[in-house]
């Protein structure tokens, strides 16, 4: 309990100081070195967890707490311009509330070692999610800085958010290398998990192939009809609800509800 209270404690001093060095370059040597030392800090607690429930041998909670360190990671990446530091500081504030659960999970014994190709497939699986929230993320910035020029209430924050067609393209690059690592995951579920459309998963999987046409309708659209605004929005965040629902969503029932685990 006193690490996970650490782990959000640091991601959300990090938020703060990243979002207010936007406007004040003396605290970014202080939002780099909070936000490095809880990414650093939740490392180390990973994979004290790894040591000691098998690699990935991971329950709801504890994917929620690997998918806050890649959100963690990815925030670091896109922080780097100071234009996205909105965004990257919203991505470490959602980060705190994963890193939150770190430690509190339940442990599962794992009939087999888990190889390789299982370990791609999380990863990817897990990269491919924080890229498409982050993306969700940007699809609502965009609703917000759109009704702020509709209703001409844009001076407060005109200086932290980078202009809605750059916001646009963030939202689209990182729908485009999300779909990339989710077609991926697909690939290597249905070439090396061999029970892909047992009962367990069968759920899982036909959710997630909903969210990856979803996603590549918006990128068809996107290049041959120039989709954006609303429109691309909507099915943004639809395309990562059906995601969430399916790998959140079937984790929570499996496990609470009926009482099961897989990978």
């Amino acid at each position: 309990m006193i690490l996970a209270i650490t782990l959000f404690i640091l991601y959300f001093a990090g938020a703060w100081a990243m979002l207010r060095s936007v406007s004040n370059r003396r605290l970014e040597l202080l939002a780099w070195c909070l936000s490095l030392a809880a990414i650093f800090a939740h490392s180390e607690a990973i994979v004290h967890m790894m040591r000691l429930v098998g690699s990935f041998s991971i329950g709801l909670l504890e994917a929620i707490s690997l998918l806050a360190w890649t959100l963690a990671v990815l925030a670091c990446l896109i922080c780097i311009d100071r234009q996205n530091r909105v965004l990257g500081a919203i991505l470490f504030a959602s980060a705190a509330c994963g890193a939150a659960v770190t430690g509190t999970g339940h442990s599962y014994a794992e009939a087999a070692k888990v190889g390789w190709e299982l370990t791609a497939h999380i990863l990817l699986s897990l990269g491919a999610a924080a890229l498409l929230f982050a993306a969700a993320v940007t699809a609502v910035l965009l609703v917000i800085l759109d009704r702020r020029l509709r209703t001409r209430r844009i001076a407060d924050i005109s200086n932290a958010l980078p202009p809605l067609d750059t916001l646009e393209k963030v939202m689209f690059r990182l729908i485009g290398t999300g779909f990339a690592l989710l077609t991926l995951a697909l690939f290597t579920g249905f070439v090396f998990v061999t029970n892909l459309f047992t009962q367990h998963l069968f759920q899982k999987t036909v959710l997630s192939i909903i969210a990856w046409l979803l996603f590549g309708v918006l990128l068809i659209g996107r290049v041959r009809y120039g989709w954006r605004g609303r429109s691309a929005v909507r099915w943004t965040l639809s395309g990562f609800g059906v995601l969430a629902l399916a790998y959140f969503g079937s984790k929570f029932v499996l496990e609470y509800l009926l009482g099961r685990h897989w990978g």
